[in-house]
């Protein structure tokens, strides 16, 4: 048995201005015709003396029509670190024979649907079933779009998994982003119009300064990054992600832990590079997808009590409150206005869908 699973997924599409039949949105996958982040990931693995773990890509198709190509592709990129890693590919053929497999064993087709890669938390759930089947102790996940750049990266998890805090186990341990240099976001790109209701930039960083720019190194924290999060394997046992939530899926795995009687502990000297692509998705539709996650998630922290809004203050709680609906409607008026000053029918549209 490996100590442990590394999960990366890694997001296809068609090439740039070939005919797309996008199925499944996600931020920024790559064309098909490039060399896309994947390698720069594999090549930064080098920091460390050796990796005695397991590591598996999650390959992710935007439509299921270049499944295949996608595979290929990945194989191409992760041939050449065969030799020096236990690197596989896992793709939606892969995963097609999983899925039989498990029938085989009494699984419910009802079960069976869940197990996809149609969004980001099926993503996720796939990749805690590679470090399930594999037994691992505990699964690391990692992007693509990402760069090792601490060679004690590994060691800190091992150290810290298992480690028991107040008389509770750490079964799950998050890390942060280094964006590029600093765990802060930079505000001053935030636009007008998210400005006055829907300004997470200001949210997250209150929230980074409080757990990360603070004593003590591991404690509990209300906010994980997708990308750099350790989990034990009697919690992907236990806790899936909702296939429910499109966007933040990560933070929503929070709170379903949390409600499951389990702490995310954050260790402020786990970083890891975070270098990612531009996104192409439309405003209103990342604020709309907020939107839907926060009502839902709120919804959860109102029907259990083993979490409270006060704990995940300033973020995600900031977007929790009973003002959501408020924060909703204005922000896609000011949104509006902006498409309004475009030109652009499509996002006025959009925007007033999402009012009313």
């Amino acid at each position: 048995m490996k100590e442990f699973t590394m999960v990366i997924p890694t997001y296809w599409g068609r090439g740039e201005g070939e005919e797309t039949d996008e199925e499944i949105v996600f931020d920024h996958p790559t064309a098909l015709n490039e060399e896309g982040t994947l390698a720069r990931l594999l090549d930064s693995l080098s920091i460390f003396k050796q990796v005695t773990g397991k590591i598996v890509v999650i390959s992710v198709a935007d439509e299921r029509g270049i499944a295949g190509e996608v595979k290929d592709k990945v194989d191409q990129i992760i041939e050449s670190y065969q030799s020096r890693y236990d690197i596989t590919n896992l793709g939606q053929n892969s995963l097609e024979k999983i899925k039989e497999s498990l029938a085989d064993k009494g699984v419910s087709e009802s079960a069976l649907e869940l197990v996809n890669l149609n969004n980001y938390a099926s993503v996720r759930n796939i990749c805690s079933l590679a470090g399930i089947c594999n037994g691992s102790r505990y699964t690391i996940f990692i992007d693509d779009d990402e760069v090792f750049t601490d060679p004690d990266f590994l060691k800190k998890i091992e150290e810290n998994m298992g480690r028991v805090i107040d008389g509770e186990e750490i079964e799950a341990l998050a890390g942060y982003y280094l964006q590029p240099d600093t765990y802060r976001l930079d505000e001053s790109k935030v636009p007008k119009w998210r400005a006055p209701w829907w300004n997470n930039t200001v949210a997250m960083n209150a929230a980074f300064e409080k757990i990360i720019g603070q004593e003590p190194r591991l404690k509990p924290t209300p906010f994980v990054f997708g990308g750099n999060m350790t989990l034990s394997l009697e919690v992907l046992k236990k806790v899936p992600f909702d296939p429910r939530i499109t966007r933040g899926e990560d933070i929503d795995f929070l709170l379903n832990l949390r409600i499951q009687g389990t702490t995310f502990y954050l260790d402020r000297k786990l970083a890891i590079k975070h270098l990612p692509p531009a996104s192409a998705q439309k405003d209103w539709k990342k604020v709309r997808e907020d939107a839907i996650r926060f009502l839902y998630e709120r919804k959860k922290v109102r029907d259990h009590g083993e979490v409270t809004i006060e704990e995940l203050q300033p973020y995600p709680g900031m977007f929790l409150g009973d003002d959501l609906e408020e924060r909703i409607i204005k922000t896609n008026e000011l949104l509006k206005r902006e498409y309004e000053a475009q030109q652009d029918e499509e996002g006025i549209q959009e925007c007033e869908k999402t009012i009313a």
